[in-house]
């Protein structure tokens, strides 16, 4: 689910952007795109990779980890989805306050996203050291880079945005591989971590 979720979000935005004359992949944003005569790709896209992120969630917490960063990481990944239904569900450019409230979702998903990342990723270094440092940099690249999105010029705002998604969903992707190919990982965690 988390991997198709992804993959769907992925052509949802490709074939709106493909489709409309005024969205460009490179110099406009995601957001462009559902502000467009195609927004219904966008928001179907997004709900489709809110199922990807509540099924990462469940399999995260189907591993029964008891670690408080764990479990803080977990939490978040549950108000991130809200926090993505809210973005597709409010017609943010059809409000007066809409553009006010649709960067304070913007603003959250900003800081949640890698918070989780770095929440969750002290346990993976237990398992394996290697993907936990992995984690742990992949955490930090998001969270330094995600503020240049505003700074990034128009013509090369969308590409900057749409790489900074890519490295979103790579986590995603990698987190539901992981919990496809072992289900029950809580087998490798030490005894005093497990519940």
């Amino acid at each position: 689910m988390a991997i198709a979720g992804c993959a769907i979000a992925v052509v949802c935005d490709l074939l709106g952007a493909s489709l409309s004359d005024r969205v460009g992949l490179a110099s406009d944003t995601i957001s462009n795109l559902a502000a467009g005569e195609w927004d219904i790709l966008s928001d179907l896209g997004i709900y489709a990779f809110v199922v990807g992120v509540l099924a990462v969630t469940i399999g995260l917490l189907r591993w029964r980890v008891t670690r408080w960063d764990w479990r803080l990481g977990a939490g978040l990944l549950v108000l991130l989805a809200i926090d993505y239904t809210l973005i597709a569900a409010y017609e943010a450019y059809s409000t007066g306050e809409g553009m006010q409230i649709h960067y304070k979702l913007v603003y959250f998903m900003g800081a949640a996203f890698p918070l989780t990342v770095l929440l969750t990723a002290g346990q993976f270094y237990e398992i394996d050291r290697r993907l936990g440092i992995a984690l742990y940099g992949g955490g930090v690249v998001w969270a330094i880079a995600a503020p240049f999105l505003f700074l990034v010029p128009t013509a090369w705002d969308g590409l900057y945005e749409r790489g900074l998604a890519l490295g979103k969903l790579g986590w995603f992707v990698f987190m539901g591989v992981m919990i496809w190919r072992d289900p029950d990982i809580v087998r490798r965690i030490p005894k005093e971590e497990r519940s």
